[in-house]
């Protein structure tokens, strides 16, 4: 009987969650074909619901956990330089008593891509991670890890 209580407890705690407050879109502004060894830009684009926000990419030491967004190894693109991201809003946090940095509303994050030479003509999938927590003035949920994907052509 305990152990029904604790799982029936526990689901009904699991589904007062909020749902994720922030969405994630992948787009390739420029939409052309790209070439092996080229490099374009995509946007990863994070929509943030209103009363929350996601912490900036700059790490604070003993401060909250910052956006991380990466292409994962395995794939033909990587990374070629830095992300470019939006200016964060400044706040001194009086939980975590220290300043923090954070985005809200709708946030684009501009990343330089390169085709690895060699790569097959054709349609491929280019796969871009973001790891982050949502919080709002009351609580923060879980860290969380998405993955966005786009169809990229080769030419």
């Amino acid at each position: 009987m305990k152990k029904f209580f604790c799982a029936a407890l526990a689901a009904l705690t699991l589904s007062a969650a909020p749902p994720d407050p922030v969405s994630w879109k992948l787009e390739n502004p420029a939409g052309r074909p790209v070439k092996p060894g080229a490099r374009f830009n995509v946007k990863l684009v994070a929509a943030v619901q209103s009363g929350w926000h996601l912490y900036s990419l700059k790490p604070v030491a003993d401060g909250p956990i910052p956006t991380r967004i990466w292409i994962a190894e395995g794939q033909p693109f990587s990374l070629s330089g830095g992300i470019q991201a939006p200016d964060a809003t400044a706040m001194q946090d009086p939980t975590l008593n220290m300043e923090v940095e954070f985005y809200e509303g709708e946030t684009p994050f501009t990343l330089p891509v390169k085709v690895a030479p060699g790569t097959a003509a054709g349609q491929t999938t280019l796969t871009v991670s973001a790891s982050y927590q949502a919080c709002n003035d009351k609580l923060c949920l879980p860290p969380k890890t998405v993955k966005t994907q786009l169809v990229v052509s080769v030419q």
